[in-house]
């Protein structure tokens, strides 16, 4: 079978990334992902490195995981006042 390629990579790892971002769930999903390659027996730098975080950022979503189980992966609020978001005509 042929290896399939993505034409432009860093701009669509850009765009995916933005896409995560901009859901609750998605980002959810995106820590059960990282999540479950740790479980198959990848790095804390290894996972960051393809998702684009800082170790210890996945190190940060293991401890979640660890303490609350799936709850801890999700969205929590967030301190400070909310984005503003304004349309210019």
């Amino acid at each position: 079978m042929r290896r399939l390629e993505i034409a432009d990579v860093e701009l669509m790892r850009v765009a995916i990334l933005q896409e995560i971002q901009r859901s609750e769930e998605a980002r959810y999903d995106h820590r059960l992902h990282g999540l479950l390659l740790v479980c198959a027996g990848r790095s804390t730098y290894e996972v960051a490195e393809l998702f684009g975080h800082s170790p210890r950022t996945v190190q940060y979503w293991i401890r979640r995981f660890e303490e609350s189980g799936l709850a801890g992966l999700e969205d929590h609020e967030r301190p400070g006042r909310p984005a503003r978001w304004t349309t210019r005509p």
